[in-house]
């Protein structure tokens, strides 16, 4: 490892895009669109998301929690939008801690980047301890107990810290054959589904009268369907924090951040959709006895033959997520402790020289993530908790940014989408959104256990009363940028250059 300046071969425009900040280029720019928009799409993962919320969805709100799918995708869809505009404005690795800290200074900034660090590591675990348990599901281990299913989450998260630490180049295509085995061997189940005869009439997703204490408790159970419905389409702004490594940023990083969402939307409910139709004993599903909703109705639907190939589908999607949301947090680590933001940055911050990865931010977000498989029911509090705090990171960049479009201090990019009064009503869209699905998240409902229950403002408390101790002891908010602090050439100064702050601060 070194810790030197180095100048990665990409060109005089590339190390200027960079450079304007004041930051050397030592990641490795060599992603196109495609590759970053299957990192947003991995990140996002159709197969992890319908696994993710299907049952419980179910469980909450019967077959017609189905309707709170295109909810919340348009609501992600805003938020999207958003993050569009910044990243064409600021298109540099730690997407939400940059662009917060440019909107409206660096307080903000870094209370936006430490509680997006966490829920990023808290979503690595989440991923690999479920990839982990259909790991065991394919090698035949049925009856697994706390101890196995955590051995089998430690060995799928030391493979993919491996991969993520060998190269970009094997990063990316080990992503897009996950992501090219999940959407054709997810889309061909579905259709194979859809084509055969059907458990359930399609009129089953709008029968209210399933939901779970009757048709009369439809409405509330539906809001908290749509909470469980945000947990599905999280890691669209993955593009973002690799904006450092994709060719031509500006234009590149917002049309993937835009692509990303769609085709997951489109696949998910697809599938979504044909499980449900095939779901063989109904009332057992939303009574909460069959522990693998997905798999059986893909079995009872196709035959015990689809059950293995199933399985490699589901191993490959997790993976390929799991791969695209570790590199995503290890990009996050890196750009915080550039910026001397956290505890060991003078570490964290390496970039290798042989391969130009941030590989001591990447095994730092391992070893982080295995810490939380101490607790032995770790699934459902991480996703809980994890959701929401990725929520709490969401609002950060977008209030910001609305205040700033408010007080008519935002100088958009010319390559960036929607500039105009409707970028603006999607701003206020967006700001509410994140407002009520980070509250319906939060709200304490009853769960399995009382940590489940209580999962995101407990451990908010917890992340934020830790993060309290440490900014008013090392004041990180007063630590100068880069370009304040390291030697730059003249031109990086000019205002000709330079991308200043929107707002000073």
């Amino acid at each position: 490892m070194s810790t030197q300046p180095l100048k990665a071969n990409n060109g005089p425009a590339d190390d200027q895009e960079v450079g304007s900040y004041g930051y050397e280029q030592e990641l490795n720019r060599g992603l196109s669109f495609w590759t970053t928009w299957a990192i947003g799409f991995a990140f996002v993962s159709p197969i992890v998301g319908l696994y993710t919320i299907f049952g419980l969805g179910m469980e909450t709100a019967g077959p017609a929690w189905l309707w709170a799918i295109p909810i919340v995708a348009v609501g992600q869809l805003t938020l999207a939008i958003v993050y569009s505009q910044l990243a064409a404005r600021w298109p540099i690795a730690g997407g939400i801690y940059q662009w917060t800290r440019r909107l409206i200074g660096p307080a903000a900034g870094w209370w936006a980047g430490w509680v997006y660090m966490w829920a990023i590591i808290l979503i690595v675990a989440g991923v690999v301890y479920s990839g982990g348990q259909f790991v065991g599901e394919l090698l035949g281990l049925h009856d697994r107990t706390p101890g196995t299913n955590i051995a089998l989450a430690i060995g799928v998260l030391a493979v993919v810290t491996a991969i993520n630490c060998i190269g970009l180049n094997v990063l990316k295509y080990a992503v897009v054959v996950g992501i090219a085995s999940e959407v054709v061997g997810s889309v061909a189940v579905a259709i194979a589904l859809l084509l055969r005869d059907h458990q359930q009439p399609i009129s089953i997703i709008a029968d209210t009268s399933l939901t779970p204490g009757g048709s009369g408790h439809f409405a509330t159970a539906f809001v908290a369907a749509i909470a469980i419905g945000g947990w599905a389409f999280l890691g669209f702004d993955a593009c973002g924090s690799v904006a450092e490594e994709t060719l031509d940023p500006r234009r590149e990083v917002p049309r993937a951040i835009l692509f990303a969402l769609p085709p997951v939307i489109a696949v998910q409910l697809l599938t979504a959709v044909s499980i449900l139709l095939s779901t063989p004993d109904l009332p057992a599903v939303i009574g909460g006895f069959v522990a693998d909703p997905v798999g059986n109705s893909v079995v009872s639907g196709l035959g015990d033959w689809a059950a293995k190939p199933f399985l490699v589908i589901v191993v490959f999607g997790f993976t390929a997520c799991a791969l695209a949301v570790q590199a995503t947090a290890s990009r996050v680590v890196f750009a915080f402790s550039r910026d001397r933001m956290i505890p060991g940055a003078g570490v964290l911050r390496r970039v290798s020289r042989r391969n130009h990865v941030p590989v001591f931010a990447t095994l730092a977000v391992g070893g982080l993530a295995a810490l939380a498989f101490i607790y032995s029911n770790a699934l459902d509090v991480l996703v809980r908790f994890s959701t929401g705090a990725y929520f709490l990171a969401f609002l950060f960049p977008v209030a910001a940014f609305l205040y700033v479009r408010i007080r008519g201090r935002w100088q958009p990019h010319p390559t960036a989408p929607f500039k105009g009064r409707i970028g603006y009503a999607v701003t206020v869209i967006a700001f509410f959104w994140a407002v009520f699905e980070g509250i319906n998240i939060a709200w304490p409902r009853t769960a399995s256990t009382l940590a489940s229950t209580w999962a995101v403002p407990a451990g908010l408390a917890v992340f934020a009363t830790v993060g309290a101790v440490y900014f008013m002891w090392k004041r990180p908010d007063q630590q100068p940028l880069a370009s304040e602090n390291e030697e730059a050439s003249e031109a990086l100064h000019t205002p000709s250059m330079r991308d200043e702050p929107v707002v000073s601060g």
